[in-house]
């Protein structure tokens, strides 16, 4: 990880993503964000080199410039470790997987609809059709006497039930 990573922020492609109402908190953000990265680079990426010959020729003292130098060496900064380019990259993949089985859905779904588009547009037009071709084409909610006689109004609750024996106590009653 180093300061590279950092650059590689495309802010128009951020910019093009987010609604209206939030671009003023990302042009907020962003200007922080510059001030912070504006504030590391000023500083060198690595530790000034130092002259230890030249500090050991100048001072007097024995031994204390090679107690800096051991100590100067041992300084290590760690830098933050990466805990979440890993989760990012997997949520990332797996949105992907699900956006691709969302497109397969659709795209089976269009062309589910456009075959009942294709047979609507192939049907006969409604100012040209009998009642036996809509009865061809849409056998359910037709009246189709010659299959299933039926006397008015027409309707399941009015159909007597052909083949059933009639009570003989509905008879009394009427």
């Amino acid at each position: 990880m180093s300061r590279k990573a950092l650059k590689a922020i495309n802010w128009s492609a951020i910019t093009e993503r987010i609604p209206s109402s939030e671009k003023a908190a990302l042009t907020a953000f962003k200007s922080k964000s510059d001030r912070y990265l504006q504030r590391m680079m000023a500083y060198p990426e690595d530790l000034p080199k130092i002259d230890w010959t030249y500090y050991k020729k100048t001072i007097i003292t024995p031994g204390l410039v090679d107690k800096f130098y051991k100590e100067y060496e041992a300084i290590s900064i760690p830098y933050p470790t990466d805990k979440y380019t890993q989760a990012i990259d997997s949520e990332q993949k797996e949105i992907a997987d699900k956006i691709q089985s969302f497109i397969q859905e659709v795209n089976s779904q269009i062309a589910e609809l456009q075959q009942n588009l294709d047979r609507i547009k192939n049907m006969i037009p409604f100012s040209e059709m009998t009642m036996e071709d809509f009865s061809d084409i849409q056998p359910k909610g037709t009246l189709r006497p010659d299959e299933e006689p039926t006397t008015w109004p027409h309707t399941e609750d009015s159909q007597e039930k052909f083949g059933e024996k009639d009570d003989p106590k509905d008879k009394d009653n009427h």
